[in-house]
Parts: structure tokens; sequence; C-alpha cells
């Protein structure tokens, strides 16, 4: 499935081929009521042409979903048009969806196809030789410069919704957007961590945790605690952290609490930041390995610095972890401090958050 990268990829490819441009042609399979779940029978009908003059005013992204803002608002009753509205293309992968940009390379690779953790040499040709439209596509959009984009998905598991912020104080693009986070299913996510802005403080992560008792990996998928984090960015997390994924929350020492507050804010930053481009990823990380599963029979996977990899299923879903510096930790419950302690701990907290923001400058000068 692809996460906060790859999702980060997606909005980036849009921003630079479609803002600022107008659309021309907008077809759709409107009729899947399963990915696109928020369409009335009368809405199915007139979508097509809802969007067509409408120009792309932004594109923006939170934790996995991403969206496109398009000037003017719609509704299927003409006279209840708001002035001034905007209406919003919200998506979201699901497990197997991807955009297309007709004649635009992109690094996109899905790694389930992989046996070895890496893209075949010939991939780039095969996807530049596919036919348009491409297979499995779901809306096919033109703008007025003659851009051709394709929302694909094999397995139907992605969606597209159509919403419209009717608030009409809503002037700028960042108040539009601040009103889209209020609508479903938005409201129901997490902060997005790679968004230093908005993100949890330290002390707010932690009173978080005290709350749960789940294992550790299980909290990091919770879309509601931390939107975009999927199964590969938990277990890069916790493998930085040096936690086992299937250590309960509230057995986590303080200490390796705030290391996991350190850890989720970098990676979900790199992430970001290479749009999850496997080739710019640190070599030392444990993604790139983490696909190597399907090797042979006996064989296991060994990371750049020489742990050999291993992998365990916590709620229902498959993780990769280094035994050698993942133990189940047995702290005590002298060892797990209180969040509270940790909250009157300001000077701690400045210095893990200096710590971060260390960490991103040093990334940048490389």
């Amino acid at each position: 499935m692809p996460e906060l990268g790859e999702v980060a990829h997606a909005a980036k490819l849009l921003s630079t081929n479609l803002k600022g441009k107008t659309i021309t042609k907008f077809l759709t399979d409107a009729e899947d009521t399963l990915v696109f779940p928020s369409l009335s029978p009368q809405e199915r009908s007139q979508i097509e042409t809802a969007f067509v003059s409408r120009k792309i005013a932004e594109v923006g992204r939170h934790g996995k979903y991403f969206w496109m803002v398009l000037s003017g608002g719609w509704q299927s009753d003409k006279k209840k048009k708001i002035a001034g509205g905007y209406a919003v293309m919200l998506m979201h992968f699901g497990m197997t969806g991807w955009l297309t940009i007709r004649n635009v390379h992109t690094h996109f690779f899905p790694m389930e196809r992989s046996r070895n953790g890496k893209k075949p040499d010939n991939y780039d040709e095969m996807a530049a030789n596919e036919p348009w439209p491409p297979k499995y596509h779901k809306f096919l959009l033109s703008t007025d410069d003659g851009v051709e984009v394709a929302f694909t998905d094999p397995r139907r598991l992605g969606r597209v919704r159509f919403l419209e912020v009717l608030n009409t104080e809503a002037e700028t693009i960042e108040q539009v957007e601040t009103e889209l986070m209020k609508l479903e299913p938005l409201v129901r996510m997490g902060p997005d961590f790679s968004k230093v802005e908005s993100r949890w403080s330290r002390d707010e992560f932690l009173e978080v945790l005290a709350k749960r008792k789940v294992p550790i990996k299980s909290l990091l998928l919770d879309q509601a605690v931390c939107a975009g984090v999927g199964n590969w960015m938990a277990d890069e997390i916790l493998f930085q952290s040096r936690i086992h994924p299937e250590q309960y929350t509230n057995t986590v020492s303080l200490k390796k609490k705030q290391v996991l507050y350190k850890s989720l804010c970098e990676v979900c930053e790199v992430a970001v930041e290479t749009e999850g481009d496997t080739d710019k990823l640190p070599k030392s990380w444990l993604m790139i390995h983490r696909w190597s599963k399907r090797q042979k029979k006996g064989e296991r996977p060994v990371t750049a610095d020489g742990y050999i990899v291993d992998f365990v299923t916590v709620g229902g879903r498959t993780s990769c972890f280094v035994p050698e510096v993942q133990k189940m930790d047995t702290a005590s419950d002298n060892d797990c401090e209180s969040p509270s302690k940790a909250s009157r701990e300001a000077k701690a907290k400045t210095q893990d958050e200096n710590e971060v923001r260390t960490s991103r400058k040093r990334r940048k000068t490389k």
C-alpha cells in the first residue's frame, strides 16, 4: 500500500503538472460505488460535466490522503451553488491505487511485486510502453495544455470522494484546507508527523501512549494517531527506536518512548523528502531489506550493517525487525515513568525537539 512518502510523490506529480491549469475533460467509472462512495445516483450522472472548466487551484496531502482543490463549488442542484465555494477531489490509494500521468516518469514501484527488494531492471521501460489509457483506470482527466492523468486501481480498494467547502469566509487556499480537515473522513485522521507545524509535541505523544495498551506496532498503524504511517514505515520507526514490534505500549520505558517520538518524526520527514524513492533512502535503513522475505526458503535477509532480519505477525500484519537489537523489554513499572512526569520536563522536551531540527538540517546539507 502506498504510504506517506509515496502519497507525497503523487501530490508532487499533481502539483507540478496540473496546478493552475483548467480541466477540459473528465471521464469516470462513476458507477463503481466502491471507488466513488460519496456520489448520489443523480451526482453520478452529472459528475463528468461538473468538473469541466474548473481550474486546479491547489494540491494538498495529509497522511495517506491527497486532494485537488478546484475553483468554484459544485452541487447537483445548480440553484444551491454557493458563489466562492471550492470543490475538492479527495483521493486515497488503498492497497493498489496509483496515479499515472501520460509521458511523465515516476520512480514509484509497488515493492510487493519484488522478489529481492529491488525494482526489475526493465520496469521503467515496460511502464513507458504501456498503452493509454492504462488498464484498470477509474478516472481520466485532461487539462487545457494537453496533460492527461489516470487514477488506476486493480483491486478497487482506493477511494475518490468529491467534497465541497462551503464556508464563504475561507478566502485563501490555506483556509480552505483548514475547513477541509473538518470534514469526513479527514476529521478522523491523527497528525501527519512529516508536518512540523501541526504534529503533536513529544509530551502530547507521550500522553497518547499512556492511554493505550496495545502492541506498539498496532499503535503506529492507527491512522487516528499517526496519519500516513503504514507497514514499512512503522517497521522502520521501531527499528530506529530499537523497540520490538510486539512490545506493549504500557511496558515501553520513558527513554525509549522519547527515542520513538524522535524516530517517528525523522522517518516521516525523510519519507516525504525522498518521496518514497527507495534509491534515496539511507542505506542503513531496514526498508530496503524487508521485501526480501520472498527469497529462497531458509535464507534470511541481512542489513547493510550485518544485522539478520526476521519477520513476525502483529495484528494480522507482517512485521520486519532485527532480533539482535529489537528485544522484548521486561522493564518494571518503575522503569516506565508516567507521562505526567515527562510533561513537566520542559528542558528535556526542548532538547529532544532541537535534536530533531538538527538532524533535519544535516540531511538538507548532505
